[in-house]
């Protein structure tokens, strides 16, 4: 019984096990955020976009609450509920 050739083997097909499962992931992860997408409203590139700048605005408002600034935090929370609600509609 030759070791050499059933380590060889074995190293060979989990090599191909892994990098069947590490070419799986791209396409999963596109599958997930399509179904995300598509349940919540956001369809195109835009829309994400949107959705992603409301969000960043809506984090900042909520910081500058925290430090005490009303006026510009209100309008970016403003803007940014906006940009959200565009995005999913």
């Amino acid at each position: 019984m030759d070791v050499t050739a059933d380590s060889g083997d074995f190293l060979r097909s989990a090599g191909e096990g892994v990098g069947s499962f590490l070419a799986g992931i791209p396409p999963a992860i596109g599958n997930f955020f399509g179904g995300v997408g598509t349940s919540a409203g956001v369809d195109g590139t835009l829309d994400w976009t949107a959705l992603l700048f409301g969000i960043a605005l809506l984090l900042s408002a909520i910081q500058g609450l925290t430090r005490g600034r009303i006026v510009g935090s209100v309008l970016r929370g403003v803007i940014g509920v906006a940009l959200m609600g565009w995005a999913m509609t």
